[in-house]
């Protein structure tokens, strides 16, 4: 066969025979640069909630608040009045930085003194810590420049070369739980557990496959489905316990969090997987087409897990995609506990993780006995 007939035979295959080979060629890199334009598509962090503590409370440091206000970067979700309640806040995630102004803060900028102003960020997610860093330090800039011309002005000077050198508002930054901000510690453990996922869901569903597969499937009953599947899952939690292990012993990231907690976690996550798997097998009807359904699967949940875009700042069409991915529940809660020692929302999202592997592990089961029962009356047609 000459190298003409060899193109067109292949070309034939392309266009004609199995089109999914020319959808695979011209439509995947479309369908990610789509997808990924739109998760992007907001350019930058935006509405970062800011919990507030003005221990001055005066025209000064309302100033200061409202400057931060007015930043597209913030979003004041609390005032409060102590130090305590701002790490509270912070520790309950329902704020992700944080901004305190010390008592002192007016009658210091007053004398000429330098008022020491503290911004906190929360560096378990790098993105975030980044955009509240380098916002923090314009916005306290640009109110540093204004404090120091008006103080000026109302001393009498002419607020020329003098504002360069008046520095009346200094800014302290501090970050949570990652203050070198890290990326070892940041993306590690999130590669880690797409890694796994990968793992779990390609070796459950050959499991499943074989079993669709077989001439004489076995009955469809919750139980054998139960045991069938226990071993991917026990062994996907051996899976998880060796990364984390690794993770502190060989690459040194934290591990602060509690090994219970840890545990309830990662037998969640697993379970969800293990079901899931169990389901895209039970709707897919070849190996082949299991794998590729698998690893398209694979980048897009790893993104919007929020591991390198906060959820929060995704599009409202992302951000609904990522509430059906498992990792979305495990990701921010394993960084947490590892690198910070706690997950407020460790519990609802366990939660949230053992129903979606309920729910596919039902699904799946209607699925199998539907195929036993369509098995069973092409047998009973045969015999007949």
């Amino acid at each position: 066969m000459n190298w003409w007939a060899v193109v067109k035979r292949e070309l034939r295959q392309i266009f004609i025979r199995d089109p999914r080979r020319a959808l695979f060629l011209f439509g995947s890199s479309l369908a990610y640069l789509v997808f990924f334009g739109m998760l992007y598509g907001t350019h930058v962090i935006t509405a970062v909630p800011l919990v507030v503590c003005d221990e001055d409370q005066t025209s000064l440091s309302r100033g200061l608040v409202q400057a931060f206000e007015d930043s597209e970067k913030y979003r004041i979700v609390a005032q409060v009045a102590t130090p305590e309640e701002m790490e509270a806040l912070l520790q309950s995630k329902e704020a992700y930085a944080a901004l305190n102004i010390p008592a002192r803060f007016s009658r210091e900028v007053k004398t000429g003194l330098s008022s020491q102003v503290l911004v906190v960020a929360n560096g378990s997610n790098i993105a975030v810590a980044n955009t509240v860093v380098s916002s923090g330090q314009e916005i306290v800039a640009a109110y540093s420049r204004e404090a120091a011309a008006s103080a000026l002005e109302q001393a009498g000077q002419l607020p020329g070369p003098a504002v360069r050198k008046a520095v009346p508002v200094d800014l302290r930054l501090r970050v949570l739980n990652n203050p070198t901000l890290s990326y070892l510690n940041y993306f590690l453990l999130g590669l880690a557990m797409a890694a796994l996922q990968a793992g779990i869901l390609l070796s459950t569903g050959a499991s499943v496959l074989d079993e669709y597969a077989s001439e004489h499937p076995a009955e469809g009953s919750g139980g054998y489905w139960a045991a069938k599947l226990l071993p991917y899952w026990v062994c996907g939690m051996i899976g998880y316990g060796l990364t984390l292990t690794v993770s502190r012993t060989v690459f040194a990231v934290p591990a602060k969090g509690h090994p219970l907690e840890l545990l309830l976690l990662g037998a969640a996550f697993t379970f969800a997987i293990t079901a899931m798997g169990s389901l895209i097998a039970a709707v897919c009807r070849s190996e082949v087409g299991y794998t590729q359904a698998v690893l398209s699967y694979a980048v897009p949940a790893f993104v919007l897990s929020g591991y390198i875009w906060p959820v929060p700042a995704m599009d409202v069409f992302s951000r609904t995609l990522s509430y059906a991915v498992p990792l979305t529940y495990t990701a921010d809660n394993l960084r947490g506990l590892m690198v910070a020692g706690y997950a407020p929302l460790l519990y609802r999202d366990a939660a949230v993780l053992l129903g979606m592997g309920g729910t596919c592990l039902w699904l799946a089961l209607k699925v199998y006995r539907r195929r036993q029962a369509s098995f069973q009356r092409r047998t009973a047609e045969q015999d007949a």
